[in-house]
């Protein structure tokens, strides 16, 4: 099949949707699939010998934005004829679209494969989850502008969300009905990028943005409120990266806190598996605006031993319900109940040793990519049949 995958951003930026999609187009592309990207403005992905397995088409230029406290890039307008011309001649069997986008590219490639090649099969997937009423009500003025041209032009069946909270924005946004097909993780990829790093008693580790709902002050609280109390091991040690605007002022509360803090920046991507796996924990305490949590499955996929994670309703949904893992970070004893979480981690072998794996065994699988993509090609090559028996 040709596949094109329909995103307003830019691919430069490493988030959680350009991983998405990068990650499900290198295995599209193993399996012999053609993988093409249809984007924002992108300059520095089109020189990355990493992405040799597909082709880059910028279509639009981007400015920056910010919400649901998050930094993003959306598209002006972009030109209709060089939609039209690349629809045109690439003739793709599916363009998959990331939703919630904008009408101004994403809309305009729906509309335009709509009439430019109308047996082109179109997909979404919505990504996003809010956790403030201002936020929804942005997304649903969002949907209904989207609504009007082109929602109805994906066809019923055709829309995925990665986690039920994502459908459920969804569905209040843009009155979608989604399949839940989760976001992949490359478990052997990342096996292999933690080249045999192995946890270390009593180490502690996080890797995310130094943004409030990430989590990064919870956690400063948590091992501040354990070492006053004197539940964790001595020589607990807690090694934190990541960037943001909160990073210097956690540097200079971790000063304060009787615990070692070790603050190591943003770490390279091929470096990111030794890093996770060298947690005995790995935390991750997000409060909320979480639509899923692809960072707990690269943590476990590395072989850190226990990953915990904030109870927002989309980790809680990553991690199966399961309220072993899972830790009020939002409630007024929030650092009480996450110092207690990591000292359990640290000191209670058999409790440890059986999470670590329900993790490995019933958690990952669900999420590698192959069984993802397996699940997404499904649907494309059902819809093609459907569409070939519809010509004839």
């Amino acid at each position: 099949m040709k596949i094109g995958f329909v995103f307003d951003d830019t691919l430069d930026a490493p988030d959680g949707v350009q991983q998405h999609i990068m990650m499900l187009g290198r295995e599209y592309a193993r399996r012999g699939h053609e993988v093409h990207y249809l984007v924002g403005e992108t300059h520095e992905a089109q020189r990355d010998p990493s992405l040799a397995f597909a082709r880059i088409h910028p279509l639009a230029k981007n400015v920056k934005v910010r919400f649901n406290a998050n930094r993003m890039r959306i598209p002006l307008p972009a030109p209709r004829g060089p939609i039209r011309e690349l629809l045109a001649r690439e003739r793709f069997d599916v363009l998959h679209v990331q939703a919630p986008y904008s009408p101004f590219m994403a809309g305009r490639v729906i509309a335009a494969a709509h009439s430019v090649t109308p047996l082109t099969q179109v997909f979404a997937t919505y990504h996003i989850a809010v956790d403030s009423g201002i936020a929804m009500a942005g997304g649903m003025a969002l949907g209904r502008v989207i609504d009007a041209p082109t929602e109805r032009l994906i066809p019923a069946g055709h829309s995925v969300a990665v986690s039920r909270v994502a459908a459920e924005y969804a569905q209040r946004t843009a009155g979608v009905e989604t399949r839940v097909v989760p976001n992949p993780v490359d478990v052997a990829r990342m096996r292999a990028s933690a080249r045999g790093a192995v946890p270390r008693a009593h180490r502690v580790v996080f890797l995310g943005r130094f943004v409030e709902r990430k989590g990064a002050g919870v956690l400063l609280d948590a091992l501040d409120w354990g070492a006053r109390h004197g539940i964790f091991p001595a020589d607990l040690s807690v090694a934190m990266a990541g960037k943001g605007p909160l990073l210097d002022e956690c540097r200079q509360r971790a000063a304060g806190i009787g615990v070692p803090v070790e603050f190591l920046g943003a770490i390279p991507e091929d470096e990111k598996g030794a890093f996770l796996a060298s947690g005995q924990v790995a935390v991750f305490p997000a409060t909320g605006a979480e639509s899923f949590g692809i960072v707990l499955l690269e943590a476990m996929a590395a072989g850190a031993g226990v990953v915990l994670a904030g109870d927002n309703p989309g980790y809680r949904s990553t991690m199966m319900d399961n309220d072993d893992v899972l830790v009020d970070v939002t409630g007024p004893d929030r650092a009480e109940h996450l110092a207690r979480a990591i000292a359990r981690a640290c000191t209670d072998e058999a409790w440890a040793r059986r999470v670590h794996e329900w993790q490995q065994r019933t958690v990952l699988p669900a999420y590698d990519v192959t069984h993802v993509a397996d699940v997404l090609l499904g649907m494309y090559e059902e819809s093609l049949v459907a569409r070939t028996v519809t010509a004839r």
